[in-house]
């Protein structure tokens, strides 16, 4: 069955505040997802169904037993598989004006030039402080507009970093939180999180996402917006931005740059001289 443009986007093509010229400017884009779990499917298969146009996805993962009840674009045939790919095919499925290629390579700070380049949107969906400090201060360093969101229990936080506003950008992940904290906070596998809280998130970016694209209604710029899930209740951390401040501006950052490695135990690829086969296992075992 052939589809049309007019067909599939006519439902928002007729508000009154969006129009042709909107969704002309989304097909137009090209934006980076980060991360292909809770927050990236929903945020990919949404953005994708509303007509954004080149969407590259990026997660080395695969898809988990432990995925399905909150990551609800894969299947219980997909365990084992590439989750971009999987994710890719599925959205291939459902519109067919979208470009869309993937990438099973974990973010580094060797490789996130090569990996994050001409893109009008990066959208951080990662479970990972290391990659989420490397993806702001990477938008940061090259001007790249960067739509955050994270998870912890019943909370999520969603904001839209580094929008240009005249001569300066608006504020980045380190106005919130300056230094990534020594202590090792618990991702969601860790502490455990329930299925509504990560599909709400996931769509709070995407809406963040076409309204920047399309430039209709007012993103989250200067501030951090806290939804929890148990109480219903919504929080928003504005951000005085100093125009001065080197230390989390473009300066200060180019500096932590420089000297971070961003290191992240869970993306490292193990030495495969450590490694031990289930056979040779068996034989220490019983020796």
């Amino acid at each position: 069955m052939k589809i049309s443009k007019e067909d599939l986007f006519k439902r928002q093509i007729i508000l009154k505040d969006f129009g042709e010229e909107s969704q002309q400017k989304l097909q137009q884009s090209t934006i980076v997802i980060v991360g292909c779990g809770g927050l990236g499917s929903v945020a990919a298969v949404y953005l994708a169904a509303s007509g954004v146009g080149n969407i590259r996805l990026i997660d080395f993962d695969v898809v988990d037993v432990s995925n399905l009840h909150r990551q609800v674009f894969y299947k219980t045939e997909d365990i084992g598989r590439s989750k971009a790919e999987v994710l890719a095919k599925h959205i291939n499925s459902i519109t067919p004006f979208v470009n869309i290629t993937t990438s099973d390579q974990p973010i580094t700070k060797a490789n996130i030039f090569d990996q994050i380049d001409d893109y009008d949107v990066v959208i951080d969906c990662t479970d990972s402080l290391p990659t989420k400090y490397l993806l702001n201060d990477y938008c940061v360093i090259t001007d790249h507009i960067l739509v955050y969101g994270s998870l912890y229990k019943n909370d999520g936080y969603i904001a839209s970093f580094n929008i240009p506003e005249g001569l300066y950008n608006s504020a980045n992940l380190r106005h919130a939180f300056p230094k990534m904290p020594k202590e090792v906070v618990p991702s969601c596998s860790e502490i455990g999180t329930l299925n509504p809280i990560v599909g709400i998130i996931g769509l709070m970016q995407a809406n963040e996402v076409i309204k920047i694209l399309s430039q209709t209604g007012e993103p989250l710029k200067n501030q951090l917006l806290i939804y929890n899930s148990a109480d219903n209740s919504q929080y928003k951390m504005k951000f005085e931005v100093e125009k001065s401040c080197d230390n989390i501006g473009k300066r200060g950052i180019l500096k932590i740059f420089k000297n971070d490695e961003y290191l992240d135990p869970a993306c490292e690829i193990q030495d495969e001289n450590l490694l031990v086969s289930m056979t040779d296992l068996k034989k220490m075992m019983l020796d």
